[in-house]
């Protein structure tokens, strides 16, 4: 009887159960999980490890792993994260390591399991050939008569889990980018792109607090990345592989802003069928980032100080206590101190924020960093499309003058729109940014009421610059403020806000097609 034979016969219900599992519902990891327990029962294997890519550094931690201790893990994940570059992403085709080769992994193992070993199978977990694997199966075999089946089903069971990762949401990474850009974009920290001074000293001060379970207040105009800074504080941290969970405070109302963090109980309101964690309990043991936390209200943010002081709260419609251990990181683009002086912020509660105070230089304070910028964006573009287009180095000295009032947000979308309108494989530019001129303004062709008279003092020269940035971002959109505020990379109620402090009125203009 052939190999292809004794797997059909002796290892079929293996497979034909691990099939089941992973095309169930359920949680996939826990059914992964499951997988390597499987193994364990069905062949002569120990320690069957599953590491999965860890997506914003690209190095490959252990996650699942019966057999090792939730210390040994952490340990070995530590070192990995220490290493300047994780060899494991060059692996493209499975190894056998016998007991006098070098252990390519050196995973947690004992010494008398080591002695029954006589081979060390390792899989890479691909779901197409030119990519990087998702993930990266390693077992040790303890027989040596079925090695070449064990090897032949560990290779199938790789191949199935790799098509269930990337049903369920898994990103798929190419080589080229983990390398090309490591080596040609310069990084500050983690994915943070650049090489400024004002941002390296950002990035020293990240790696400083990183270890501290103190909270960080973020400040910085829109489009600057701080929720890529945030995302950094919580990757430097020790408690890295615990949840990162993020909500956006200005984009939900009050009510559903209060569920999306507390949670709430069955039948606490109106359309609450389930009992439902808030985000509080979901980043329990990680990192809670609450971005504008500027524009909430003086009733919500009470409630907020309390978690923050006593570290547990209830949820909507509940009575029971929750205790949670989260660090919190806040982010706002509003001066919180006239916020406190306009009385729409509790001094108590930004006092209580600002224990780290990490402030984001805009794009216009770093323009050195604007070429890194482009090429960044270009490259993925690039990537995306499988295309080689490129920018002149006309263009490149055109952009890095411009003064980036909606920063890296607005930066990107103009590399993107550029890239739509490419010729001849070069960007095309129709004209330079509206929103970000250098020098000159033009002059704002819409149907807009004047704003109220004021003194010349009364505005700032960075206020009438976002005034007429803001005339002509409706004037471009016939006065839809949706789409004015898109254009300008805000959101809508920060458009509003502004509009209103700087008394503009707007009545939108119809074509003649609408009248």
């Amino acid at each position: 009887m052939n190999a292809d034979a004794k797997i059909e016969g002796k290892y079929l219900n293996l497979i034909n159960q691990i099939c089941k599992l992973l095309n169930s519902g359920g949680d996939l990891m826990r059914n992964m999980n499951m997988v390597l327990i499987m193994l364990q029962e069905y062949l002569p294997v120990r320690n069957p490890t599953l590491l999965i890519r860890d997506n914003v550094i690209n190095k490959y931690f252990i996650d699942l792993a019966p057999e090792i201790s939730e210390d040994e893990k952490n340990k070995w994940n530590q070192k990995v994260t220490a290493m300047s570059r994780d060899s494991s992403l060059a692996l493209q085709h499975g190894m056998i390591l016998y007991p006098d080769e070098p252990d390519y992994l050196n995973l947690p193992c004992s010494n008398s399991l080591k002695e029954t070993v006589v081979a060390t199978v390792i899989q890479p977990v691909i779901y197409q050939q030119q990519n990087l694997p998702l993930c990266i199966l390693s077992l040790m075999v303890t027989l040596s008569n079925p090695l070449n089946e064990i090897i032949k089903i560990v290779r199938f069971i790789a191949d199935m889990l790799a098509v269930s990762m990337i049903a369920r949401g898994f990103p798929v990474a190419q080589i080229q980018d983990a390398y090309h850009e490591e080596v040609h974009i310069p990084r500050i920290i983690d994915n943070i792109v650049g090489q400024s001074e004002k941002m390296k000293r950002l990035a020293d001060i990240i790696r400083k607090v990183s270890a501290s379970k103190a909270t960080v207040l973020i400040c910085g105009e829109s489009g600057t990345g701080k929720e890529l800074l945030a995302k950094a504080i919580h990757n430097n941290s020790l408690h890295r592989k615990a949840p990162f969970v993020g909500v956006n405070c200005a984009a939900l109302s009050e009510n559903l802003l209060e569920s999306e963090l507390f949670g709430h109980e069955k039948g606490a309101y109106t359309g609450a069928a389930s009992t439902r964690k808030g985000r509080f309990e979901l980043a329990d043991g990680g990192t809670l980032f609450l971005d504008e936390i500027g524009d909430t209200s003086i009733s919500f943010q009470t409630k907020i100080l309390r978690v923050l002081q006593e570290g547990q709260f209830e949820r909507l419609g509940g009575t029971k206590t929750i205790n949670v251990d989260v660090r919190v990181v806040c982010a706002t683009n509003i001066n919180l101190e006239d916020a406190i002086a306009r009385g729409t912020f509790r001094e108590d509660l930004y006092y209580r924020l600002n224990v780290i105070r990490l402030d984001v230089p805009s794009l216009r304070e770093r323009l050195e960093d604007v070429p890194i910028l482009i090429q960044y964006f270009l490259n993925k573009l690039n990537q995306q499309a499988n295309t080689h287009i490129q920018i002149s180095d006309a263009d490149l000295i055109r952009l890095q003058n411009l003064k980036w009032y909606g920063n890296i947000r607005e930066l990107e979308n103009v590399v993107h729109s550029a890239f739509l309108m490419q010729q001849n494989n070069t960007l095309s530019f129709q004209d330079l940014p509206k929103s970000a001129p250098l020098r000159q303004k033009q002059p704002v062709k819409m149907e807009i009421a004047p704003p109220a008279p004021q003194s010349p003092l009364e505005k700032t020269d960075l206020e009438m610059e976002e005034t007429t940035m803001i005339g002509q971002a409706l004037a471009s959109n016939g006065g839809v403020q949706i789409k004015a505020a898109a254009m300008l990379g805000i959101s809508l109620r920060q458009l509003r806000y502004r509009i209103k402090k700087y008394g503009i009125v707007v009545r939108k203009i119809h074509s003649a097609k609408q009248d």
